[in-house]
């Protein structure tokens, strides 16, 4: 009879720790907010969990974008998760960099679309006015995806109030979806608003 030695067992033999998974990590795919084209519906992450695309309007779609996105990756890796950037426990590559200085814009704004609720005409809860411009200078990547996790985070604490259109019940922020759930891969400026691409886990 064989005997193995439990030190040597391995529960997931492609999980982290293993060769499999190293081959992975160091080679990223292309970001696919740079493609201009409809996002994939599923994201796979580098410890290979599966997110799902937060369903978007034909008109806001990388096709569609005024110019070219602004994305977020990881250690080389495409997305973010929220809840890091909330608790200030992830660095963004290249998170001095000030992607919206050439502009030249002092202010602007980020709208969450987020699918099945209503737009209100006043103070909506999910649009939010950033500055461009600020004390420290133009605003980095860093700063930027930290703003619209935080505008996610305040729209997730107003739609508890909030019910829901019928047929959108699976991306309910009340009894569903958590910001840490979801996982920012860029925003897309559309004519006169910056829109995100989120994931959300499965």
């Amino acid at each position: 009879m064989a005997y193995i030695n439990p030190d040597n067992l391995m529960i997931d033999p492609s999980g982290p720790g293993s060769a499999y998974h190293y081959s992975v990590v160091s080679n990223p795919p292309p970001h696919p907010s740079i493609m201009r084209s409809p996002m994939p519906e599923y994201w796979m992450l580098p410890d290979r969990r599966r997110v799902e695309h937060l369903p978007r309007a034909l008109n806001y779609t990388p096709p569609m974008e005024t110019f070219p996105p602004i994305t977020f990756s990881v250690h080389g890796w495409p997305g973010v998760r929220i809840k890091d950037l909330l608790k200030d426990q992830v660095t963004v590559d290249d998170p001095h960099a000030t992607p919206m200085a050439h502009l030249g814009w002092r202010t602007t704004v980020i709208n969450l679309e987020w699918p099945g609720y209503a737009r209100r005409t006043f103070q909506d809860p999910q649009i939010a006015r950033i500055d461009v411009m600020t004390a420290e200078g133009p605003i980095t990547r860093q700063a930027l995806a930290k703003e619209v996790a935080q505008t996610l985070q305040h729209f997730h604490r107003s739609a508890q109030h909030s019910t829901i259109a019928e047929g959108f019940e699976k991306w309910s922020l009340k009894n569903g979806v958590r910001p840490s759930d979801v996982v920012l891969l860029s925003i897309h400026y559309y004519r006169t608003q910056w829109i995100p691409e989120f994931y959300v886990f499965e």
